[in-house]
């Protein structure tokens, strides 16, 4: 895994979320990514005014899956999932804009995807989570059809475009993260095993 530097304003971002301050050896591109992750989940799940608790579970499942068992980071994310919610950072489209900065296109595709399997965690896909989730795609410069087949495809509502169908398995295709820590890879792996076939 290569070695990543961080603009001071994402450092900047994270240390006020966390509760501390933060530097860059603090800093990885899997703690930039769930802070991220953190945020749109969050404002998914509140933007209805109803938590259920499908999607509290939805939400902590997630992001055992991206969590190792040991180091630092099983003590940080807490202080970041409590940080978004005191703060309501997922009301601020410029902080996330700042934190999404260092990600690549597969990263925030990978993002908005994990924000669609959120909205049906519950099994009732409400309109405002689907409108902050596209306001959120727009916001990240990810292709409406992407968006659009993101949301068909792991919520079941609507139709899914086959080109943009293959799009989006590119796009998050297991080899684009193999610079990343290892968890991005089965991540990715995971969700394009849940979307349709692409045929």
């Amino acid at each position: 895994m290569e070695a990543f530097l961080f603009d001071a304003e994402v450092v900047k971002v994270l240390s006020r979320i966390a509760g501390k301050p933060l530097n860059q050896e603090d800093l990885s591109p899997l703690v930039v990514f769930l802070t991220a992750l953190v945020v749109v989940l969050r404002g998914v799940i509140v933007i209805d005014r109803v938590v259920a608790i499908a999607e509290e579970k939805q939400l902590q499942n997630t992001l055992n899956s991206f969590l190792p068992a040991a180091g630092d980071l099983p003590q940080l994310i807490p202080l970041i999932v409590a940080g978004v919610e005191q703060q309501q950072v997922y009301l601020s489209p410029i902080e996330l804009l700042v934190l999404t900065s260092p990600l690549s296109q597969s990263q925030k595709l990978l993002l908005l995807a994990l924000g669609y399997q959120m909205s049906a965690a519950d099994a009732e896909i409400d309109v405002r989570e689907q409108m902050y989730l596209q306001s959120i795609a727009n916001r990240l410069g990810i292709k409406p059809q992407h968006s659009t087949t993101l949301s068909a495809g792991l919520t079941g509502h609507g139709h899914v475009d086959p080109k943009a169908l293959t799009e989006v398995y590119t796009l998050l295709d297991p080899a684009r993260f193999q610079n990343l820590d290892p968890v991005f890879v089965q991540v990715a792996t995971n969700l394009r095993s849940a979307l349709p076939a692409v045929s």
